[in-house]
């Protein structure tokens, strides 16, 4: 693996900001030949001799990890806190990163030091939660603080992922990303001290609080669902969708008419009831919310992660369960919201919902 420069290493209260994405550059003759063949290796027929699409592929997930453009790079740092600004930006796929020693060793990998987030999507958590990984959805974002003050001059670290090589179902069970590529993000240089460092550990840190939302005045019942082949069995989706539930779930193309309009200045608390195999990242636009509990459909409800105690724009909703979250909608207009896989946004997974004033 040949390793990139990212940039040279500053001070922890400058910060940084890290895109990590996957791509792969396929030749020519492969980019011209690509279609749903590639992807789950089914030959058609395809439209118009059935109704299954021949060049929409479900999910991309690459074959090289990128950090601000650059494959696999590596970041020189020094003995202090660094803190980092991160966002998801693959396609499709789910990243669940660490910081370790070994970057092939075999996984899981026991983190070798924690990331203390301290901000999500939408601002900064009511107090510094110490991690020993990172999942971050495609869109997620999180500002986090890694404290190297007692990292040995000359020692490598490195940011792993080990998310899945494939759709993200929550389960900890599955297959981690290729050790050899995928799985390796980037690495850190530990080089001598060029000044003291003067910030507060972050377990020290008071942040600012965000205030709360005002009691909703609504609940509302969407839905994530799939469309399956008419023509061909056994066929993968030929649409990802949303839709309603009111009187039974019902799918919604994103040209049928807004059934989503809250009035401006209102809170409303949206039940997302995923009918999907998949997780999905649920992006609202022009709106910040509170993420309430999960439920799965024949469970008990549970409180949010740790990490998503502050405002969000973007949330997981897992598989068969329903993922609560409560937003204000504070101007009017019209805006959209969409799952956050690129792939299935494009494929009617986007719906527009209007702001009344």
């Amino acid at each position: 693996m040949r390793l990139r420069p990212l940039s040279k290493g500053r001070s922890a209260t400058r910060g940084k900001r890290c895109c990590v994405c996957d791509r792969s550059r396929p030749s020519l003759a492969a980019a011209a030949s690509s279609s749903r063949r590639d992807f789950d290796r089914i030959a058609g027929p395809y439209i118009p001799y059935s109704d299954l699409p021949p060049i929409w592929n479900p999910e991309f997930f690459g074959t090289a990890m990128m950090v601000n453009g650059r494959t696999w790079p590596y970041l020189t740092v020094e003995p202090r806190r660094y803190r980092f600004r991160f966002l998801n930006g693959c396609n499709a796929r789910v990243l669940d990163l660490k910081i370790v020693t070994r970057p092939a060793a075999k996984r899981p990998v026991a983190p070798a030091l924690p990331f203390w987030q301290i901000g999500s999507d939408g601002g900064f958590l009511p107090e510094p939660v110490e991690l020993g990984r990172l999942l971050l959805a495609p869109a997620e974002r999180a500002d986090v603080i890694v404290d190297l003050t007692r990292m040995p001059q000359d020692s490598e670290l490195y940011l792993i992922n080990e998310g899945p090589d494939g759709a993200y179902r929550g389960d900890p069970r599955a297959t981690p990303a290729d050790p050899a590529t995928t799985g390796q993000v980037m690495k850190f240089l530990v080089r001598e001290s060029v000044e003291p460092d003067l910030s507060e550990p972050p377990d020290r840190l008071a942040l600012p609080a965000p205030g709360p939302l005002a009691p909703e005045t609504k609940t509302r019942k969407v839905a994530l669902l799939e469309q399956t082949s008419a023509t061909i069995a056994g066929a993968p989706p030929t649409a990802a969708l949303l839709g309603t539930v009111d009187g039974g779930v019902r799918a919604r193309m994103r040209s049928d008419p807004i059934t989503e309009t809250p009035v401006a200045g209102s809170t409303e608390v949206w039940e997302i009831h995923n009918r999907t195999v998949d997780a999905h990242p649920i992006h609202i636009h022009e709106a910040q919310f509170e993420v309430v509990d999960r439920q799965p459909f024949t469970g008990a409800s549970r409180s949010p992660e740790r990490w998503e105690t502050g405002f969000k724009d973007t949330v997981i909703a897992y598989p068969h369960e329903i993922t609560r979250i409560r937003a204000t909608f504070d101007r009017a207009g019209l805006f959209v919201w969409h799952c956050h896989l690129l792939e299935h946004e494009d494929n009617e997974m986007m719906r527009p919902y209007r702001v009344t004033g």
